[in-house]
C-alpha cells in the first residue's frame, strides 16, 4: 500500500486486479462481521456478504456490498483521488481502531453526477469512500430481495 501526501492509503498492489479487489473486501466484511455483528439481534444473519453491480467510473472502481447490516456503494480509487484525510482517519490513527460503518463525508464528481460517500478504512484494503443505501436489513430473506427493493428507490 502506498501513503500520499493526502495520507489516502491506496490499495495494496496485489489488490489492483478487480477480483483479487471483490475476494478481499468480501473476506474484509466477513472479519468485520465476526468481530463486530456475529450476535447482533439488529443484523440479519441470514443475509450473506456478497459484491454486486461491479463497475468502473473515472479512476473509481464501484460496486454494491450486501452485508447483514447494510446495502452500501463501495467506491475503491486505483489511485490517490486527492481527497483530504482527516488526521483521525490517517493510516496510523486507524491502527486497532473498532470498526466504524460511516466515517467523515466527501462529495464526489463522477460521470453519472455528484454523490456523497462517506470515508472508510480498512487496514487489507486502504482508504475507500461508502456511500449506505438501506442500513435497516431485517425485513429482506435474501439478496435478491434487497436489490429489487434497492432498484424500486
Amino acid at each position: 500500500m502506498q501513503l500520499a501526501e493526502s495520507f489516502w492509503q491506496t490499495v495494496p498492489e496485489a489488490l489492483q486486479n478487480d477480483n483479487a479487489l471483490l475476494t478481499t473486501v468480501t473476506e474484509e466484511h466477513r472479519r468485520i462481521y465476526t468481530s463486530y455483528f456475529k450476535y447482533d439481534l439488529a443484523v440479519n444473519h441470514a443475509l450473506p456478504i456478497m459484491t454486486h453491480a461491479f463497475r468502473r467510473l473515472d479512476q473509481w472502481r464501484v460496486f454494491l456490498l450486501l452485508t447483514p447490516w447494510m446495502l452500501a456503494r463501495l467506491f475503491i480509487p486505483d489511485r490517490d483521488p486527492g481527497l483530504p484525510v482527516p488526521p483521525d482517519w490517517q493510516p496510523q490513527a486507524c491502527i486497532g481502531r473498532d470498526y466504524q460503518v460511516i466515517g467523515p463525508v466527501f462529495d464526489l464528481s463522477l460521470l453519472i453526477g455528484k454523490q456523497k460517500a462517506h470515508l472508510n478504512h480498512s487496514p487489507a484494503i486502504g482508504h475507500y469512500l461508502l456511500h449506505p443505501l438501506i442500513l435497516s436489513m431485517l425485513n429482506f430473506q435474501t439478496p435478491q430481495e434487497v436489490f429489487a427493493a434497492w432498484n424500486q428507490v
